[in-house]
């Protein structure tokens, strides 16, 4: 078995994941392959032939992807892995490390956020948004400004005596080859994170945190003409957490609880709507607004 860390677990895995810091850390999670067992052992032969199709409850998922794998998760603490035939295991560590262990985290009862994140002056300052939208990258150029990434794309938020805080997940974030040139990274040199996706994971060369980060900001990233930064209300802050969550961003509908986590977060910390140009010759401008505005407090509205 591999030994590894991520998103605050200790990870026992049968198959290797180099993305994840290999650390003797317990056994939270345990995963294993299961080759002699088949989809339909757990699935109709009807969901076999959709892309993909997800069953999902707090207690057990089921998550097939065609011609991949079937994933089942199980009480946030077992991942079991039904490979399709020669399916490349770079494939299987694509769905595991994000979408899998997304819902696992939500199994164990946490608000996972679609969101990535850096460490600024000891504080996570967290950029969500529908896919697409630059969170990567957002968080990508403020490491090029000298700020850790604690997480990119799966963002688990634990509650604790009153305050909020993020559990970091692995030191990798995806880059696409505009925004890894306009960067001053080698986009050919970065390891593919899925065969037909264009983008490569950018490894920081940074030492990770192992430690929940509290929350300092929640930005909600939309694209604009002219930058600004404006506070949301509780009521509007509840409604982007949850659409920018799981489960609601595997189409699933929120139970109580997570209606319940968004609420308890909206009331402990202001979101803020982050409106920026979507051109990566103004992200330096983008960075030093965030950083003013994090400078000021409350106190500051942005408008420029």
């Amino acid at each position: 078995m591999f030994s590894y860390f991520a998103y605050g677990l200790g990870i026992q895995s049968e198959i290797p994941i180099p993305e994840f810091i290999e650390a003797e850390w317990g056994c939270d999670v345990i995963l294993n392959i299961e080759s002699s067992s088949h989809p339909t052992d757990y699935l109709p032969q009807t969901a076999m032939e959709e892309p993909w199709c997800l069953k999902l409850s707090r207690e057990e998922a089921l998550f097939h992807v065609k011609d991949v794998a079937l994933f089942v998760v199980k009480g946030g603490r077992k991942i079991a892995i039904v490979p399709a035939e020669d399916v490349s295991e770079q494939l299987l560590r694509f769905y595991l490390i994000g979408t899998i262990m997304g819902i696992l985290l939500y199994q164990r009862g946490l608000l996972v956020l679609h969101a990535s994140v850096v460490n600024i002056d000891g504080g996570a300052v967290a950029f969500l948004g529908v896919s697409g939208e630059g969170k990567s990258s957002t968080a990508a150029a403020f490491h090029t400004h000298g700020y850790d990434i604690i997480t990119d794309d799966v963002a688990p938020v634990k509650f604790s005596q009153g305050s909020a805080a993020i559990a970091p997940g692995f030191p990798q974030i995806k880059l696409g080859q505009e925004v890894a040139t306009a960067l001053g990274y080698d986009f050919e040199s970065l390891p593919l994170v899925h065969p037909s996706v264009d983008k490569r994971g950018y490894r920081p060369k940074q030492e990770f945190l192992q430690t929940p980060l509290p929350i300092q900001r929640i930005y909600v990233l939309t694209s604009s003409p002219e930058f600004s930064i404006e506070p949301l209300q509780v009521q509007e802050a509840v409604v982007e957490l949850s659409r920018h969550s799981r489960p609601a961003t595997l189409f699933h509908a929120p139970d109580a609880q997570h209606f319940f986590q968004c609420t308890t977060l909206a009331n402990k910390c202001t979101l803020y709507r982050l409106k920026r140009p979507r051109n990566l010759a103004q992200l330096p401008d983008l960075i030093k607004i965030v950083e003013e505005h994090i400078a000021s407090g409350d106190r500051m509205t942005v408008k420029i």
